[in-house]
């Protein structure tokens, strides 16, 4: 994917109102928006969506959407302006776009987990052609987004321009086998930022502890491992000296040990399985992974240094009492510290070492995809492609910069430095074929279930008992990738 950068000058002017907006031809801009140089204007008239003036005719765009308690079709789309920027501007795209080429969307919101998916399956299997597009969960449907060939070729529709800054290469790689690929994400995703794992960490204790380099620590390369360990080890402390650590004491950091935990793995780079070359091949066999587990148990189960957070809870120890000076949220997380007085920062997870060249991040299954049922009609699967491009270029331009400035300087961490450190977190998001399709295989979770046992280690060991009802579930996806590049 191409290097996408974002000055704080363009954030500051789309909150002031000077909203880009894709066009097929040079973007038009406020000529009373002031300090315009010639090199924005230049970048400005570089980022275009390329598209041609068509008239869809009224034509109308129905998209079933996945909604439970945690995530819905509010990211995507609203009915009404209600003075919160990001529901105004996700408002103001689409109606632009539904402006450019004449025609309506109507969102068909499913109710609970995975029902998303099984209405468009019903549809696609009845012939009955109820949808047009699918704002879904692959997570909530498993190996049966793949086995049961409900899903268009993505790779075959119109329009999209896999090469353009706004799509996400990343997932679009990993996710296409063989000349098919299910499902696509991009810009227009918002819940693609949304649910990438970060660590915050409180001011009041930086400053206290003489940690306020921090953001230089990250920019330098310098935030691996080690360096993690020795801040949270120089913060923790029993400061009611009973002997005992509790929910009364200082904790360098604070995580949920399963999910969030499992997160490191992905910030050193690896992923759980990969389908390519005509086989299954599983990560997390290599020594590095191994140090890992070892500086995890050694780090989360023999130390007194981290707080353990229960699953889906949210932690016990409040944030204004500066007891805890890191804790590993999602990035849509940092909503619910609106509220707190102690201030904070945004991080990255940190590197394996210094040799490691890039900051990773974990992006939950719940960010998304976009599919097409796959009995569309050639005009609906045209209509669709021409219309999601847009709508990725609108957002890669307007949507996700103020997103990503509306959740740190100008509502939440109130500074700069946070913005620069999302930026780099979302250059370096990932996602993962094991975790999405994995119905919850044990693999997956071997830094969570090997750290578990009292012994510790033996990391090795247990993947290797693991690997052949691994490799053998994911060769039943392997072969219906082959099933569906074959017609």
């Amino acid at each position: 994917m191409k290097k996408r950068h974002i000055s704080i000058l363009l954030l500051c002017s789309m909150l002031c109102g000077g909203l880009l907006s894709c066009t097929s031809g040079s973007d038009s801009g406020d000529e009373t928006t002031p300090a315009a140089t010639n090199e924005d204007t230049a970048k400005e008239d570089e980022i275009s969506d390329g598209l041609p003036d068509i008239d869809l005719n009224g034509w109308e765009m129905r998209i079933v959407a996945h909604h439970d308690a945690l995530s819905d079709e509010s990211t995507i789309y609203t009915t009404e302006q209600n003075g919160e920027l990001i529901n105004d501007i996700i408002y103001n795209r689409n109606a632009d776009i539904q402006n450019r080429f004449n025609f309506t969307m109507t969102v068909i919101p499913a109710d609970g987990w995975g029902a998303h998916y099984n209405a468009l399956k019903t549809s696609v299997l009845a012939g009955s052609r109820d949808y047009d597009m699918a704002f879904m969960l692959p997570f909530a449907a498993k190996a049966n987004l793949i086995l049961d060939g409900a899903l268009y070729n993505m790779l075959d529709v119109p329009y999209l321009d896999f090469e353009k800054p706004w799509w996400h290469t990343n997932v679009n790689d990993l996710f296409t086998y063989d000349g098919y690929l299910p499902f696509v994400s991009s810009d227009f995703l918002l819940s693609s930022y949304q649910y990438a794992n970060i660590l915050i960490f409180n001011k009041q204790i930086a400053e206290d502890f003489g940690l306020s380099n921090i953001y230089d620590t990250v920019r330098d390369g310098k935030w691996v491992l080690d360096e993690f360990a020795k801040t949270v080890q120089l913060v923790s402390s029993d400061l009611n000296g009973d002997g005992k650590y509790d929910e009364n004491d200082r904790y360098g950091f604070a995580t949920n040990f399963g999910y969030h935990a499992i997160t490191f793995g992905y910030a050193i780079g690896e992923t759980s399985v990969q389908i390519k070359n005509g086989e299954v091949e599983l990560g997390f066999k290599d020594e590095r992974f191994y140090n890992l587990a070892d500086w995890m148990y050694n780090l989360f189960y023999t130390s007194d240094n981290v707080f353990e957070i229960g699953w889906d809870k949210e932690c016990d120890i409040k944030w204004d009492t500066n007891q805890v000076f890191m804790q590993a949220i999602w990035v849509n997380d940092l909503e619910k510290f609106r509220s707190y007085v102690s201030d904070f920062g945004v991080i990255p997870y940190p590197k394996y070492d210094e040799a490691q060249e890039n900051y990773y991040t974990y992006v939950d299954a719940r960010s998304g995809g976009i599919g097409i049922p796959r009995d569309a009609e050639e005009d609906t699967v045209s209509n669709v492609g021409l219309v999601l491009e847009a709508l990725s270029c609108a957002s890669y331009k307007d949507l996700i910069p103020a997103y990503l400035e509306s959740v740190t300087s100008s509502k939440l961490t109130r500074d700069d430095d946070s913005i620069e450190m999302l930026e780099i977190i979302s250059k370096g998001r990932i996602w993962d074929v094991g975790y999405t399709f994995g119905d919850g295989l044990p693999y997956i979770w071997a830094l969570r279930d090997t750290n578990l046992k009292p012994s510790g280690g033996q990391i090795a060991s247990w993947l290797e008992s693991k690997t052949p009802s691994t490799v053998e579930y994911y060769k039943k996806i392997l072969d219906g990738y082959k099933e569906l590049a074959g017609n």
